[in-house]
């Protein structure tokens, strides 16, 4: 690799770098500002929880805590969601930047094998052929090998979201049995 060609990979290297870094830059911004907005209703509730506990009003305060439960359950799945879909950005981002790479070193193989195969004596060709089918069968499996984790990750999260549905129904059910149940057994 000459010197000229050096400069050049390492410029585009460098750009690449940057680029990753911007961007794992904005998915740590966004995740922080869900981190401060939780910060302040925490820091809210506690202060709320503090006003009904200093007034001795316990009934008020028992129901206070059950919705602010409620609401984190529900802001912690707004932030899976958010997390869920920035790392999939990135992952996605990540494997198509691997593959370009991945596509640019075949293509490198398959031309340092065509020039080899002209300075080797009988023979070579057949060699030369059969590297680049293994590379090219090797490219096809890091493609397909992508598919079935993408494929296996979306069915993960169908079962994680499916589960957790089943979780806050039967959440809600106890909730509501536990509230009619003190609510008769104060008449």
């Amino acid at each position: 690799m000459s010197q000229n060609d050096f400069n050049q990979w390492s410029t585009e290297k460098a750009k690449e770098l940057f680029s990753i870094s911007n961007k794992l830059m904005e998915a740590a911004k966004q995740l922080s500002v869900h981190h401060a907005e939780e910060l302040k209703a925490n820091m809210e509730h506690a202060m709320h929880l503090a006003k009904l506990a200093a007034k001795n009003d316990f009934v008020a305060l028992k129901e206070s805590q059950a919705q602010a439960t409620h609401d984190a359950v529900e802001r912690m799945t707004a932030y899976q969601a958010k997390v869920k879909g920035i790392l999939k950005q990135v992952s996605q981002d990540t494997a198509d930047e691997a593959n370009k790479h991945l596509d640019k070193a075949r293509e490198a193989l398959h031309d340092y094998m065509d020039q080899a195969a002209q300075k080797m004596p009988v023979g070579g060709a057949e060699l030369s052929k059969l590297v680049k089918d293994i590379s090219d069968a090797g490219s096809k499996a890091y493609k397909e090998g992508r598919k079935m984790v993408d494929h296996a990750v979306e069915t993960a999260e169908i079962n994680v979201d499916e589960m957790l549905k089943k979780a806050t129904e039967m959440n809600k059910k106890s909730t509501a049995a536990k509230s009619t149940a003190s609510k008769n057994t104060k008449n």
